[in-house]
This record gives C-alpha cells, structure tokens and sequence, in this order.
C-alpha cells in the first residue's frame, strides 16, 4: 500500500468525521516540491469534533494505535498510529509550534490518489519550521523557499512571522529565495 494511498483514506475519514485537519510535515513539503522522503504521516487537527469514532474508524483503516486512548481529548494532544499492512506511522496533533488550525491560517487543496487533501500552505510550512528551529528544520525551510520562489505570498508569511515571533528567522529564509 503507498503512502499516498494511506494520506488519502486517513483524509476521507476526517472528512467523513467532520474533523478539521491540515497534512503537515514531511509529506506536506513534497506537495511543495520538495525532494524530501518521508516514511511518516503528520496532520494537526481541530479538536471540535474529534470523538472516539475517530479511534474506531483509524482501526478500520488499518492503523494500530501505539498508546491507549480512553478519552477523544488524548487523540487530539497526541495520536500516534502504525499502520499495520506497511508499518508506516500516523502522526496527529492539536497543534504544533507555529502551526493550529484556526481561520487565519491558509490551507490549500491538493489532490492525493484522486482525492482532495488539505494541506498546510508552504507559507505556514515555512513558519511551523521556523517555530522550531533546528538545523534540519532551518534546511527543509530552505528547500522550500528555493522551490517555491516567487510564488510565496511574502504579505501573509510576514503577518504569520509576526503573530509567531519568528519574523527574523523568516526573513534570514528569505534570502535563498530565488
């Protein structure tokens, strides 16, 4: 089974569940055209209406859950799956530095094995890895402004800078944009 696969049936079943939810990470900055691999899943998701539905309907899609959850409120703080065909591991957060979903955040479309995906903007990629600053975080940061050029829109990167504190970090990425 492929990870595209895997993205698109996870993202059916928050779609069916009415549960709010970006696809960040890794697999987030391959829309992006970044030549990152990724053998991992992360998404961050809205809490409103995670219940243990959620728990149950992963199950049926094939992932193993590595901790015990009795309440929906630990799936939101940190839900962690295996995959049980392909090993491959779900990550979900109610939120991650830089990164929660709310209204100012931008989400855009694309579409993974046919289906439509949420994904996190490359604007707000680039603010999540500038939120935790570590020297990877600081290269894949890299990679994406040199692959998204132009087509950033520095206005609400700068504005999500600010809300974020990390307006310095940003600009210092901007400077290998092409």
């Amino acid at each position: 089974m492929k990870l595209r696969k895997l993205i698109a049936d996870t993202c059916r079943v928050f779609d069916e569940l009415k549960i709010r939810y970006a696809l960040i990470g890794g697999y987030a900055a391959i829309v992006y055209d970044s030549p990152y691999i990724t053998d991992d899943i992360d998404f961050v998701i809205m809490a409103d209406n995670v219940t243990l539905d959620l728990l149950d309907r992963l199950r049926d899609a094939g992932w193993d859950p590595t901790e015990e959850y009795n309440e929906a409120w630990e799936l939101t703080a940190f839900g962690q799956f295996v995959h049980k065909d392909t090993g491959v591991v779900l990550h979900f957060f109610g939120e991650v530095s830089g990164f929660k979903i709310k209204d100012a955040i931008k989400i855009n479309k694309s579409k993974i094995e046919g289906y439509p995906v949420n994904v996190c903007s490359p604007e707000d990629y680039l603010i999540m890895r500038a939120a935790v600053w570590h020297e990877e975080d600081k290269q894949k940061a890299i990679v994406i402004v040199r692959a998204q050029g132009k087509n950033l829109d520095i206005d609400y990167l700068m504005k999500r800078a600010k809300e974020e504190k990390v307006t310095r970090r940003i600009k210092w990425l901007l400077k290998f944009q092409k």
